[in-house]
């Protein structure tokens, strides 16, 4: 027995006579679907009238045997997880289709894929799964989401909201502090910045080694690009006591990138220039045309960065000295994210260093031609 549906699927019925799946009503729908790499299973939601379950799902459910597949789905729970409330056969009718993603019971291992509502030409309504087994990389993704989630709603958002709080206490609009009171004030806000910019350098860090679609990328104007950068590093430089600033560039060089991501590499860079650097020097940003490429320069005239830092530099939680006295703290993570960065332009990142005169950071990019 087959029925069809509105979309033009077949589905096959199960014969509980036999306890086996009905022969294909043509010899090409068969070959068709068991030629899908992706398992394939059409049911309705009271799993008790018609369905359909591909070779691929035979295998991966009952190694190859129809009668198997049919016991580890109904005992395996993979109909629970999806009729869980509001799960994915809740949006798969109300939205056409959902995502899903079962728990580890068949073979220890977990089914991704996407569920599909259809109907057949008597209004019946039935839903189409298409999945497979979770890979690595998946599985690795799903963490990196999870984990994103939970530094973002746990950590981040209550601790923004302490800084806030904090930040009205040494506003003085809810009244007059001691001098004590203030310094306690100003040490919990310190350590409340440095764990909001940790939390950031771990959330840009997962962001970066994400492995789905990228940001679009564009033509940007790079002197117009350095031009808001040195605006906005400019309080930076001025608390730390040095002079941010641009050198000529020309205004017609362009480079195809996603602008967020190269503002979060040259902050980066610019801020790390900032505390190399002592008191009344200055940092300088610049960029040019170099053959087939454009290269941003970032210059301090610091301690330079020592030898034994200078081959691990770009490494995770390589932690900078800055030796001069600015009282700074890192997570090790910013110059190893800039990298990644980079690479993901296409693009290379190095620096040339001369203990005692300072340090040049080169990024550079593929130019725009024009």
């Amino acid at each position: 027995m087959a029925s069809k549906f509105k979309d033009g699927t077949t589905g096959y019925a199960f014969r509980e006579d036999a306890a086996c799946f009905a022969e294909a009503e043509s010899d090409l729908n068969s070959a068709l679907w068991d030629g899908m790499a992706d398992a394939v299973l059409v049911f309705e939601r009271s799993m008790q009238g018609a369905y359909y379950m591909n070779l691929a799902a035979r295998d991966i459910l009952g190694a190859g045997s129809a009668v198997w597949a049919a016991e580890n789905l109904s005992e395996g729970g993979f109909f629970h997880d999806l009729m869980a409330e509001d799960g994915p056969l809740d949006q798969a009718e109300r939205d056409g289709s959902a995502g899903f993603r079962t728990h580890p019971t068949f073979d220890g291992k977990r089914l991704n894929g996407r569920v599909m509502s259809t109907k057949d030409q008597h209004e019946n309504r039935y839903f189409i799964a298409m999945f497979h087994l979770e890979t690595e990389q998946e599985s690795a993704e799903y963490l990196r989401r999870e984990v994103n989630s939970v530094i973002t709603h746990e950590l981040r958002t209550p601790l923004t909201s302490i800084k806030g709080a904090l930040d009205l206490l040494k506003s003085g609009l809810v009244g007059p502090l001691s001098e004590k009171a203030e310094s306690l004030l100003n040490i919990a806000g310190a350590n409340s910045d440095r764990m909001l910019s940790l939390i950031q350098e771990i959330l840009d860090l997962n962001e970066s080694a994400q492995a789905g679609p990228k940001p679009k990328s564009e033509n940007i104007s790079v002197a117009s690009l350095l031009e808001g950068l040195v605006t906005t590093h400019q309080g930076y430089g001025s608390y730390h006591g040095v002079n941010v600033c641009m050198l000529p560039t020309d205004a017609a060089l362009q480079v195809h990138v996603v602008q967020d991501q190269l503002t979060k590499i040259l902050s980066n860079l610019l801020s790390n220039a900032v505390k190399a650097s002592k008191r009344n020097q200055s940092v300088e940003i610049w960029a040019q045309k170099t053959g087939a490429h454009l290269s941003i320069y970032i210059r301090d005239h610091g301690d330079g960065i020592s030898e034994e830092l200078r081959s691990t530099l770009f490494d995770r939680y390589t932690k900078a000295s800055w030796g001069n006295g600015h009282r700074t703290s890192s997570s090790g993570l910013g110059l190893n994210i800039v990298r990644t960065l980079v690479e993901q332009m296409k693009g290379t990142i190095t620096f040339d260093t001369q203990t005692g005169k300072g340090t040049t950071f080169c990024v550079k990019l593929p130019a725009v031609h024009g």
